[in-house]
This record gives structure tokens, sequence and C-alpha cells, in this order.
């Protein structure tokens, strides 16, 4: 498959300012992760893992820039994507940049915008920070312009803090809450529900004093503590779970 035309979009300054590039679409690749601690818990082989956050994703691109057709030199272009690795005086931080390609070759619309008139959405995007970009030029004209570079470009995703917490769920595991014991529920329903391990309802009874779990009164509130905080360990300490 030949090269593609794709986008870099600086979404931090208003209109937004597009950069194309050309892309070879056989391949590209994204890094996934996740960030699990370990609760070491007495009496027991294994320990808990508790999710403490999700890694940044991290996405690897090979793009050219060609300036071979118009005999024009590229180093225009060149300074627009230099723009992602410096700081900008007004943020303090350089830009932000997202990745298009695919949908509308001369118009992309916007990742988070729907499409439009004459307008499609990019099949691939990517919204992040320009962690590395390594150049190499391979073409120059008679005054020594360069006409054809490589680039390797590293993206870390980015999200804004306020959307972050807009998409964040509201209950979580790493938190005590109170919950509501329902009827025909029992404590280790709840245990595999707020920890993914039914074994551990004897920690929730010795937070909450219960002493006959078999006869918990629908509608009782009950504290369930969070994997790790000295509640829970206490709880665990005593009840040797």
């Amino acid at each position: 498959m030949g090269l593609e035309k794709a986008y870099l979009v600086n979404t931090s300054v208003s209109p937004e300012q597009k950069t194309k590039v050309l892309f070879n679409p056989t391949e590209y690749s994204i890094d996934r992760g996740a960030t699990y601690a370990e609760q070491q818990v007495p009496g027991r082989e294994l320990p808990i893992l508790q999710y403490v956050r999700g890694n940044v994703q991290t996405l690897t691109v090979e793009l050219m820039l060609d300036g071979t057709k118009k005999r024009e030199p590229i180093e225009s272009d060149l300074e627009k994507i230099r723009l992602f690795t410096r700081i900008d005086e007004h943020m303090h931080a350089p830009p932000v940049c997202r990745f298009e390609w695919g949908g509308s070759s001369e118009n992309p619309a916007s990742a988070n915008q729907p499409s439009s008139a004459g307008r499609t959405t990019p099949s691939t995007f990517f919204t992040g920070v320009v962690s590395s970009l390594k150049e190499r030029f391979t073409l120059f004209d008679e005054q020594g312009r360069i006409l054809r570079a490589r680039l390797t470009l590293t993206l870390k995703s980015y999200s804004a803090a306020e959307v972050q917490n807009r998409e964040s769920p509201l209950s979580s595991p790493d938190r005590t809450r109170i919950r509501v014991f329902r009827e025909g529920e029992t404590l280790a329903q709840l245990a595999n529900e707020a920890y993914g391990d039914p074994r551990l309802w004897r920690i929730i009874a010795k937070v909450n004093d219960i002493e006959r779990p078999r006869f918990i009164t629908p509608g009782t509130p009950l504290r369930i503590p969070s994997i790790g905080d000295n509640v829970f360990n206490q709880a665990a300490n005593d009840t040797g779970t």
C-alpha cells in the first residue's frame, strides 16, 4: 500500500492549525497498560491486586514530508511540527497534537465533532503530546534546502483534567463507602461486589461489628472499607483473612 495523506493538528490554537504529512498505513503501534498495587493479606498465598490507575497510551508512527512534486522546500512544515516539542509562551507547555488519518483527505473533521456536509470524521485519530520527534533528511535541492524528510513521531495520550473527572466512574473499590444491605443478599456477595473476592466477607463483618451475618436486617447501612487502608488491614489481621 502506498503513502496516504494524514494530518498533525495543533489543537491548542484557534483556529486549529493542520500540517499535512504522508503516512504509510500498513503499520503503526499503540502501547496501553495499567498499574496495579499488590496488597498482602495475612494467611493468603497470593496478594490482592488493586487497580491504581491507567497508564499513558503511546502512539508511534513513521511519517514523511515531501516537497519534490512542486520542488518546494519543506522547512516551514518541519517548523510547524517542531512546535509540538517546544514550550508555548502562553500555555507554558508544548501544544496538544491530534494525529488524523482517513476520512476526508482534504478537510478532515475534528475527532470530537460529528460529520457534516463536506466533512468526514477521520477513521483514525489520536490526541496527545509529542514526547519524541526524530528527523531524517533524505533529499535536498541545489541550494541545500530540504525537499524530503522522514519523521518518527511518538505521542503520549492527553486528556484534560476536567474531561477525565467527568468520565471517571463515581464508585470504586479504592474508596471507603456506605452500602445499604438489601433483602436476600449475603456478606459474601457484598465482598465479591466490592473486592472481587467473596472470601473477604469477614472483613466487612468485622468493620461493622456483625456477629450474626445470616441475620442482618435489610436496609442496614454497612461500611465497605477500601483495600489497603488501615481499617481494612486491621480487620484482615483480626479475622486472619
